[in-house]
């Protein structure tokens, strides 16, 4: 559902290169909502789309590591999980045309932004 939701962070792991079918390492977070449902969200490495990783670790009191760029968000899981954060929703829509000619429109959520519980939601 579109919105925030304040979640629980359950389950952190960091999927290397070799497991990426990019070839691009990234985190997989699973959250939890407050009636257990499963919410997936991948936090990229790359630099210069690494944003929504920083707003995670920042709403968990990790902040970036400036002065060390090769270990600029590091942590581990035991630094994250359980913790509450609120994360705001949003539904993006894309069509496409199937291999019938068949246009066919889909609805994808993602996580936009991630902010401590302590911050007033908008």
């Amino acid at each position: 559902k579109e919105g925030n939701h304040e979640v629980i962070i359950h389950e952190v792991k960091l999927v290397d290169e070799t497991q990426s079918k990019s070839g691009n390492p990234y985190f997989f977070w699973t959250l939890l909502n407050d009636n257990d449902k499963k919410i997936e969200v991948r936090t990229t490495l790359l630099k210069g789309k690494r944003w929504l990783l920083k707003q995670m670790l920042a709403a968990c009191g990790i902040n970036a590591n400036d002065k060390d760029p090769e270990q600029k968000y590091k942590f581990n899981p035991q630094m994250v999980v359980g913790k509450k954060v609120i994360i705001s929703v949003v539904n993006r829509e894309s069509s496409f045309t199937n291999f019938n000619g068949r246009k066919i429109t889909t609805t994808k959520s993602e996580v936009n932004r991630v902010q401590p519980t302590d911050e007033k939601v908008e």
